[in-house]
């Protein structure tokens, strides 16, 4: 595993984190500490839970167990997944209920990230400010991230609030995108990334041309070349999954301190940890450019 600087903090965060999802492991605590203990033993520091739910945050806390905390780089969300980025979401009486049982009662000891999404993120009332500062000034928080797509970043931006974001980028993500994620580095903040796989190219019968796809049999396709300049190569490069290449492409991007991946089973998790550790087919970058150039010629053609 390779590890990009933390910001100015002297902290290193793991290329490649690993974000759990409490609809998908809340129920599960088995599977997530498998995929912890996995994600751990290929060098993952760096894990973020998208809810503060104690009993949740516990199983966690049992599998990291194995490790000095210290070593470990934890983030979690403000509200829970039902809640979205409400106003209401960040009142004191509920943040200072969810956090106590986030870090006292699940063991974790504390928290180095908490994250803040829109609207409520550019509202926090007073009293809740005062309260994360207490936490931050007891050292049970560390910082304060503020999650959101490309029309959230300037005004996460302007709060001065946060050290983090927190925003999808993938083979598609906009020069707009871009340009705000450069806004917020500029500002020494540190810029997490999601969702770096997109769903529209995940089936190999929705990119590549039926002319250009092997026999059930395998053997060579008709016309090898029919889906040159279009989003088939992500499923035509050879010793490449689709998804490989999109997280070799988003780790390309030195903008990012690191990239969470959503893993469904330990071999899973190993496939992404080991994209780091690998050289990007060369032609990748200019390929991906290709397909984008096409496919927004194609929309304004009409097509």
């Amino acid at each position: 595993m390779r590890y990009r600087p933390f910001g100015r903090s002297g902290l290193a965060l793991s290329t490649v984190g690993l974000r759990l999802k409490s609809e998908i492991f809340g129920k599960n605590h088995a599977l997530m500490q498998k995929l912890i203990i996995s994600a751990l033993e290929n060098g993952i520091n760096t894990y973020h839970f998208d809810s503060p739910e104690v009993g949740f945050l516990q199983a966690a806390a049992e599998a990291f167990s194995v490790v000095e905390r210290k070593l470990l780089f934890i983030s979690a969300t403000a509200h829970a997944p039902f809640q979205a980025g409400s106003p209401d979401a960040y009142v004191l009486a509920p943040l200072k209920e969810r956090l106590r049982g986030a870090i006292k009662d699940s063991g974790l000891q504390w928290l180095d990230l908490l994250y803040f999404a829109p609207p409520g993120a550019a509202f926090l009332p007073e009293d809740s400010l005062n309260f994360l500062r207490s936490l931050q000034a007891s050292k049970m928080l560390r910082y304060l991230g503020g999650t959101g797509e490309t029309d959230d970043i300037a005004g996460m931006i302007a709060t001065g609030l946060f050290s983090v974001i927190q925003t999808s980028f993938d083979i598609d993500s906009s020069w707009d995108k871009r340009r705000r994620i450069d806004d917020a580095v500029v500002r020494d903040m540190s810029v997490i990334a999601t969702d770096f796989y997109p769903a529209v190219y995940r089936k190999a019968s929705d990119v590549v041309p039926k002319e250009a796809r092997r026999g059930f049999f395998g053997g060579k396709p008709k016309n090898p070349l029919a889906g040159a300049g279009t989003h088939a190569f992500l499923h035509q490069t050879p010793d490449w999954t689709p998804e490989q290449l999109c997280l070799g492409y988003a780790l390309s991007q030195p903008s990012m301190s690191c990239i969470l991946i959503d893993a469904e089973s330990p071999e899973h998790l190993e496939s992404l940890a080991e994209v780091p550790e690998r050289h990007l087919p060369s032609s990748v970058p200019a390929q991906i450019e290709m397909a984008r150039f096409n496919e927004r010629a194609h929309k304004l053609a009409g097509g």
